[in-house]
């Protein structure tokens, strides 16, 4: 695929006064070999950015491989690659060079390498019991030419063992034991150390009438580094009931907890003006949550969908600015609450033709102590698609719209960090895409055309960074047998 990002809405915004281009290309091979299957894909991403010192180059790797010792036991090799190459642009200048950077940022970079490599043993012992056995580790490396500058090697091994079992035709256990150690070297935070163990047994019921009860425990212990250790039992509950093949009824309830992670309690550096320090006294967030929904099939051509939720965070981890030494720290908001619904409707129009889907989410995150909501959460947000199939021709046309922000860091505004970064507003954005495949002609062969931003509307989604202008690619898949 090859495009080109649209000039700016408007001419003081255009820093470059030409078309910035961007491109990709993806190549992937599949296939076996008697007890050998695999599936290997290679990417190369390039954009020169629509923002100044904003360009970037990926290159992305994957890599499956299955061996079957026996048709019940087999092991597999998985790997993701990740090498990025980007200069750096967090927030603009001011409002009217919306595209640039502040003056002391032009020129920085970031460089990033990110390996994983995972092993999957799976094992079936008779007709109602089968286990997996999961290990992989994870290496991040990556630096900047910051002043100061930043860098970091972090490493994470992970290992799971999971057993599942049928205890009878209406039971279902699956228990298991996972743990995880993460080692950094770093600028940003020291050298920390990580540690974290969790186990969990999930309990699926069927009745003899259509319902569906699912009863979970899991225990977690996290301990990081100079941090206090801390551990948490979670229970769940779910249910799924069946009243009729068109009205089924779900509900949820459980708690949850997770640990700050070691950027989070660590960090100290600065990066564009904005100054972040470590803390020592950060614990461990936990939250209880609650869904009720129920899905309809009103006819063939009309599903309706509908759920209400309640979140309730304790001790939920945040980013602030202390006002003490305006440095940004990550802290723990005493009480939050997020409450809300969200309704999804799909109509088929013209069966396997055409069809439309409109959702819509209501979500009132707030933090209860101080009344306030919380930080760059639209309260509102709206999308429909639009899909339309016919002959070889494909039309699709998504509409996405949220709510103006109603929090943001003020203290970076205030302290003159991120010029008019109070500036925010409701979004309408707009895709479009059109496809075309020659498979009838025998010609493995589909051609598509992107454009995103149709209006090319102006909108941010962080303080101070412009989301992407309007942009249109062209683009092929080309299968060879």
């Amino acid at each position: 695929s090859a495009g080109i990002y649209d000039l700016p809405f408007y001419d003081e915004w255009d820093w470059s006064g030409e078309l910035r281009p961007f491109n990709g290309l993806t190549l992937a091979h599949s296939n076996t070999f008697d007890k050998i299957g695999f599936n290997l894909s290679l990417s190369r991403l390039e954009s020169s950015s629509y923002k100044e010192n904003d360009y970037s180059k990926k290159f992305i790797g994957f890599l499956k491989m299955m061996y079957k010792f026996t048709p019940t036991s087999s092991l597999t090799f998985i790997s993701n690659t990740l090498n990025k190459r980007a200069e750096s642009f967090i927030y603009w200048k001011d409002s009217r060079n919306a595209l640039v950077p502040p003056d002391n940022s032009l020129g920085e970079k970031v460089e990033t390498n990110r390996y994983l490599f995972g092993l999957i043993y799976k094992s079936v012992i008779g007709t109602k019991l089968f286990y997996n056995i999961n290990a992989s580790y994870y290496l991040n490396d990556w630096k900047d030419n910051y002043t100061p500058m930043n860098e970091a090697t972090s490493n994470l091994f992970r290992g799971e063992i999971q057993v599942n079992s049928s205890l009878s035709d209406r039971l279902i256990l699956v228990t298991g034991v996972e743990g995880y150690t993460t080692f950094v070297n770093s600028t940003l935070f020291g050298n920390p150390k990580s540690h974290i163990l969790g186990a969990y047994s999930l309990l699926d019921i069927n009745f003899s009438f259509p319902l569906l009860l699912s009863i979970g425990l899991r225990y977690d212990y996290s301990k990081l580094d100079s941090l206090a250790g801390s551990n948490a039992l979670s229970p769940k509950f779910g249910l799924n009931y069946k009243i009729s093949k068109k009205l089924i009824l779900r509900s949820s309830l459980g708690r949850g907890f997770r640990a700050p992670t070691l950027s989070e309690a660590f960090t100290n550096t600065s990066a564009s003006g904005i100054r972040i320090k470590p803390n020592p006294k950060l614990k461990s967030e936990t939250n209880l949550t609650f869904e009720f929904g129920v899905n309809y099939e009103v006819i063939k051509e009309l599903n309706l969908d509908f759920a209400a939720f309640q979140n309730e965070y304790y001790d939920m981890i945040e980013p602030s600015v202390d006002p003490n030494d305006n440095k940004v720290k990550f802290d723990n908001v005493v009480r939050a609450r997020i409450q809300g619904f969200e309704t999804s409707t799909l109509i088929r129009i013209i069966p396997n033709e055409m069809t439309v889907n409109i959702g819509y989410t209501y979500m009132w995150a707030r933090d209860v102590e101080n009344n306030i909501a919380l930080k760059y959460r639209p309260r509102h947000t709206l999308y429909s698609g639009f899909e339309y199939r016919k002959w070889n021709f494909d039309l699709g046309i998504n509409f996405r719209y949220w709510s103006r922000i109603e929090e943001i860091d003020d203290e970076l505004v205030d302290l003159g960090i991120v010029k008019d970064g109070e500036l925010r507003t409701s979004v309408f954005t707009t895709d479009v895409r059109l496809a075309y495949n020659f498979r009838e002609i025998g010609w493995p062969l589909d051609i598509y055309l992107n454009v995103k931003n149709l209006t090319n509307y102006n909108f941010i989604e962080l303080i101070g960074n412009l989301r992407p202008v309007r942009n249109y690619s062209l683009g092929f898949n080309w299968v060879i047998d």
